[in-house]
C-alpha cells in the first residue's frame, strides 16, 4: 500500500468517526427527549390519579348530602302526614281555630322547606353534570 491510499483510508476513518459521533449525539438527544416525555407523562398520570381521588371524594360527599336530604325529606313528609291527619281530625272535632291555623302554617312551612331542599338538590345535580 502506498502513502496516498493510506492517507485516504485514514481520512475515510476520520470521516466515519465524525459521522458516528454525530449519529451518537443525535441518538443520545432523542433518547433524552423520550426520557423527558416519559417523565412528563408519568407526572401527568400521577396528577390525573389525584384528580380522580378528589372527584371520588366529592361524589361521596354529594351522596352523603343526598342521603341526608332524602332522610330530612322523609321526616318532613311524615310530619306533614301527621299534621294533615291532625288537621282532618280537628275539623271533625271542631278544635279551636288557633290550632288549625298553627297546623296549616306548619304544613306550609314544611312544604316550602322540602321545595328548597329539592331545588338545592337539582342545582347540585346540574352543577355536577356541568
Amino acid at each position: 500500500m502506498d502513502n496516498k491510499s493510506e492517507t485516504n483510508i485514514r481520512e475515510e476513518i476520520i470521516k466515519l468517526e465524525g459521522l458516528t459521533a454525530v449519529s451518537y449525539e443525535s441518538l443520545s438527544s432523542k433518547i433524552k427527549a423520550l426520557i423527558e416525555k416519559y417523565r412528563n407523562v408519568n407526572e401527568e398520570n400521577h396528577q390525573l390519579k389525584e384528580n380522580i381521588k378528589e372527584i371520588n371524594n366529592k361524589i361521596t360527599d354529594l351522596k352523603l348530602q343526598l342521603n341526608k336530604l332524602n332522610s330530612d325529606t322523609l321526616l318532613k313528609d311524615r310530619e306533614i302526614s301527621e299534621l294533615k291527619t291532625l288537621l282532618l281530625s280537628s275539623e271533625n272535632d271542631n278544635t279551636n281555630v288557633r290550632d288549625k291555623d298553627f297546623v296549616k302554617s306548619r304544613l306550609k312551612e314544611l312544604i316550602s322547606r322540602i321545595d328548597v331542599h329539592l331545588e338545592s338538590y337539582e342545582d347540585q345535580s346540574q352543577d355536577f353534570e356541568d
